[in-house]
């Protein structure tokens, strides 16, 4: 009974060391870094998701699914919520969104084959 019960306490060590070890790291990240870290992520993310629903709309619009009108209209503002994107990013190229919209649909093509 007392071997079993000593293995319980060795191995709950153990645990506990395990478990604790990432808080006495020494290579932790310092918060303001960590946080614009994500904030660029986010953008990034953004601004990927923007491009698939352009393009998502384009292929909708190609075969037929929306009307000239609603085409349009829904591309006019997902180039305004990209513009904005594009903005926030301070991408530092000259490039318009159109050229950016095209590198992406390029690389989803290339991803696909």
């Amino acid at each position: 009974m007392t071997l079993i019960l000593l293995w319980i306490i060795i191995i709950g060590i153990l645990l506990l060391i395990y478990l604790a070890f990432p808080l006495w790291s020494s290579e932790q990240i310092p918060r303001e870094t960590d946080i614009m870290t994500s904030a660029s992520q986010q953008l990034d993310l953004q601004r990927e998701q923007s491009y698939s629903a352009l393009l998502d709309l384009d292929e909708d619009y190609e075969v037929g699914k929306i009307s000239d009108k609603d085409y349009q209209m829904l591309r006019q503002e997902l180039l305004h919520e990209t513009a904005e994107i594009l903005k926030r990013i301070e991408n530092s190229s000259d490039e318009s969104v159109e050229d950016e919209i095209q590198k992406y649909k390029e690389r989803h093509q290339l991803e696909e084959q």
